[in-house]
């Protein structure tokens, strides 16, 4: 008995030696006292020996006081195993031969978990202990590291559901207080048995729990609970290896699959690890290849020194530096620009520094784009600036070619207007000689008969007499033949009355500013409209007062062409007497006194190459509609002209 309990103990950890030592000093005390054998006086557990060969265990039998207070105690340099007589029922070889294979076969259950998960490994222990314990339930209660519950169940298929829902109610419940070596009963009213639970915490988690549970009176025994405090333990152990597995296979995975240069070096500057992607970026084919070189073998010449004496120091001092280095291409020789971030790898039990190493990213793409975008901006700039001489150019053109057609509209209206000139010259003068023509006979004839009456008076004799005043009556005859043909002439340049009709006063002066713009220069001139409501209708002849409006804004708008502000305003009032009053003011320098006392004359302007005959005209037209033309300088500059008009038909036409 004792040799088994000593080649269990080289199997299990120290701490599952002492406990299990313990227990086969039990099962021993009750197999010898079952057998009537007499015991050895006592027994010695040399914990120098566990310090030294932890993987086994020497003990000696000591016979100490059946007191419970004494049943273990550890003393500096001696570890005691004194039993106290045992409560259990007597054993019987077989029994304690089955609790030592079942304690063997749970330290061996590591082995056979090495390719297992979290779930697999608790289904494992839970269908060993159920198995071992011939419990009714084995019950595994997980928290994971997002607070989420994990539970693996194993029990008797004719077990009542919520006895087990009782069991996990309790064990959530009670989850501060549940610690090793306790346990509680839960009745069940259907079979009038009490269901017994024993618990054992996992390790050292806020929340992980082993629970087993079986309607034997006794349960659990000293040994099954030893055996549930060894699966305990042993589950502890595989879920944190597991668990420190899976953050290893997550960083590898990481590593493995990064695209960056990732490595891992000793604190002597000795390669321990490169990535695929590292590799292949510097031009090593295998992960042996880079074992046998240094940190510094991958730095280009250039930077050697530099990490030599500054940027490992500073790395193993401070723990980290980010910059840029070359790092070599092995295959080529040729430098390959990196921006690394290198820092040290602690012990997180001791502080201690361990690794450095290195995460480095290829800038040789990012140079690359840099550079193809500094060119592209060069390029693009070059472009930008062709383009711009090349728009001012062609604006520069374009403004000659403006400056240009302006200068050809500028004699093509001078010329227009000279030819108008020579025309309303060359219809006056026709006219002139028209008149000239039919008038000298009537004025000759007149002159004859002015001589010849007297002559005729000069003598005393009746008939001399009655000669002249027949004479004189040719005379009157032909003085009232030269008043008709000037009549007949004037009639011919007078409107016609019947023409006129009543118009839409704001549209016939809105129409008469476009067409005096776009047939004037300078066009570029604000016309403000102020217009009287009450003045909506005259009666008109609508070619003659348009006439008229654009003959004085044309002559505003020459008056005004040497200034740059050109603004003329088109005003309307009713004035009464069924009369419309309308302005045409400018902003002009205004008229000299010496013109303004002639100004209606015909043949009088301020104008060098012009014929005096506009203002003359409109103002004959005006008077024809029975109103009055007027002008006036204003106090500010500029020169109002002002027009009335009938509005409802009636007028002075006379």
């Amino acid at each position: 008995m004792l040799v088994t309990g000593c080649r269990i103990a080289e199997i299990l950890s120290t701490n599952s030696a002492l406990r299990l030592a313990r227990s086969a000093a039990d099962l021993a005390h009750k197999a010898g006292t079952a057998a009537d054998r007499p015991m050895p006086t006592n027994w010695y557990f040399d914990s120098r020996q566990c310090v030294d060969h932890p993987a086994r265990a020497y003990i000696a039998i000591f016979w100490g006081l059946p007191t419970s207070e004494d049943r273990y105690q550890i003393q500096p340099g001696r570890c005691e195993a004194r039993i106290m007589p045992c409560t259990d029922s007597l054993a019987d070889p077989d029994e304690l031969r089955r609790y030592m294979r079942d304690a063997v076969v749970l330290s061996m259950l590591p082995k056979a978990w090495r390719n297992y998960d979290l779930r697999r490994i608790g289904e494992s222990i839970a269908s060993a202990l159920f198995a071992m314990l011939r419990a009714d339930f084995v019950l595994i209660i997980l928290q994971n590291h997002d607070s989420h519950l994990t539970e693996l169940l194993r029990c008797d298929p004719d077990l009542d559901p919520s006895s087990v829902d009782h069991v996990r109610t309790v064990l959530k419940r009670e989850r501060a207080t549940l610690g090793d070596d306790q346990g509680f009963i839960v009745g069940n009213g259907s079979s009038g048995r009490n269901l017994h639970v024993a618990t054992v915490p996992i390790g050292l988690s806020e929340y992980a729990v082993l629970a087993a549970g079986s309607f034997r009176a006794a349960f659990p025994t000293e040994t099954e609970r030893l055996l549930l405090t060894i699966g305990a333990n042993q589950a502890a152990i595989a879920f944190q290896h597991w668990l420190g597995d899976a953050d290893k296979r997550q960083f590898t995975t990481l590593a493995h699959r990064s695209t960056d240069f990732i490595s891992i070096a000793s604190l002597s500057g000795h390669i321990q690890y490169v990535n695929p992607a590292g590799l292949q970026s510097v031009g090593l084919a295998t992960p042996d290849d880079a074992l046998r070189l240094r940190v510094l073998d991958f730095v280009s010449r250039e930077n050697r020194q530099v990490v030599r004496k500054t940027i490992w120091p500073l790395v193993l001092r401070t723990g980290q530096w980010k910059g840029e280095l070359d790092l070599v291409h092995f295959g080529s020789g040729l430098p390959i620009p990196f921006l690394v971030d290198c820092f040290r790898i602690d012990d997180p039990r001791t502080g201690q520094p361990m690794n450095v190493a290195t995460i480095c990213r290829d800038l040789s793409s990012e140079n690359q784009s840099e550079a193809e975008s500094c060119h592209l901006n060069e390029t693009l700039e070059r472009r930008v600036e062709q383009r711009t001489i090349e728009l001012a150019a062609a604006h520069k053109k374009l403004m000659a070619e403006k400056f240009e057609r302006e200068q050809s509209d500028l004699r093509f209206r001078k010329l227009r207007d000279e030819m108008f000139r020579m025309a309303r010259f060359t219809a006056a003068g026709q006219m002139a000689a028209s008149i000239a023509h039919e008038i000298s006979q009537p004025l000759t004839a007149i002159i004859n008969s002015m001589n010849a009456t007297k002559r005729l008076l000069n003598r005393t004799d009746r008939a001399s007499l009655a000669i002249a005043q027949d004479v004189a009556s040719e005379a009157v005859a032909e003085a009232l033949r030269a008043s008709e043909i000037l009549r007949r002439h004037r009639q011919f340049v007078r409107p016609d009355e019947k023409e006129r009709r009543i118009e839409a006063l704001s549209l016939m002066i809105e129409e008469a500013g476009e067409l005096a713009l776009s047939s004037a220069a300078p066009p570029e001139a604000n016309l403000k409209f102020e217009l009287d409501s009450r003045a909506t209708h005259a009666f008109v002849s609508r070619v003659q007062i348009q006439q008229v409006l654009v003959n004085l804004i044309r002559n505003a708008l020459e008056a005004m062409a040497d200034q740059e502000q050109r603004e003329i305003t088109l005003a309307t009032r009713v004035v009464g007497d069924g009369m419309i009053e309308v302005t045409v003011a400018d902003v002009g320098p205004g008229i000299s006194q010496e013109i303004a006392r002639r100004l209606f004359e015909p043949f009088v302007s301020s104008k060098h190459n012009g014929m005096g005959l506009g203002l003359s005209i409109s103002r004959l037209i005006i008077e024809t509609h029975g109103g009055q033309l007027t002008a006036e300088s204003m106090p500010g500059g500029g020169t109002s002209f002002r027009f009335t008009i009938p509005s409802d038909g009636i007028g002075d036409v006379n």
